[in-house]
């Protein structure tokens, strides 16, 4: 699990934000966020054997100010987290963490106005974001598919992000958005 630099993701049509990851062709993780919680809170787990593999939870109570710590559920290691930035309506921005809470990575919205398309007309319309690194170097691409729910690949270019932050954060921004 996560030794590829490809992945997709297939939001499943259900009651709420529920999501299946794939590596290749193979589900490797489900995910749910789950509802009515002060702070948000996203569990993923094992599709086979429904294990815990990950968690995430809100360190505050509200969205536009919260950085969503994401652990590894086996080893109870931190991965990192995922942070918004500051609101724009315009164009969505998370800043990605590392483990000791150093900036990593952002992840930004590709194109302003395809993501006022995306607000005002439809959601139908897929959303596109680059990965970056610190530096402003483009490490990776996020890219959605015409589809009635969220489907979309993230690629990354090498081994300058941890594909677990970026797999799980994606997710988790894309739940908080509510693309």
């Amino acid at each position: 699990m996560f030794d590829s630099r490809s992945y997709e993701v297939r939001q499943k049509i259900s009651i709420g934000n529920k999501y299946r990851i794939y590596e290749g062709d193979a589900p490797i993780l489900e995910s749910a966020q789950k509802k009515l919680r002060l702070k948000e809170d996203f569990r993923f787990t094992d599709p086979e054997t429904g294990d815990e593999r990950f968690r995430v939870k809100a360190d505050s109570v509200l969205d536009i100010a919260a950085a969503y710590d994401i652990v590894d559920s086996q080893t109870d290691e931190r991965v990192g987290a995922v942070k918004r930035e500051a609101i724009s309506f315009f164009k969505h921005e998370y800043t990605l963490l590392g483990p000791e809470g150093d900036k990593v990575a952002t992840i930004r919205e590709n194109s302003v106005p395809m993501a006022i398309a995306r607000r005002f007309l439809t959601t139908l319309i897929p959303f596109s974001y680059e990965i970056v690194s610190v530096d402003g170097t483009a490490i990776g691409e996020v890219m959605g598919a015409f589809s009635l729910r969220d489907k979309y690949s993230i690629d990354l270019y090498g081994d300058d992000v941890d594909p677990r932050l970026v797999v799980v954060g994606m997710v988790v921004a894309d739940a908080i958005e509510e693309n």
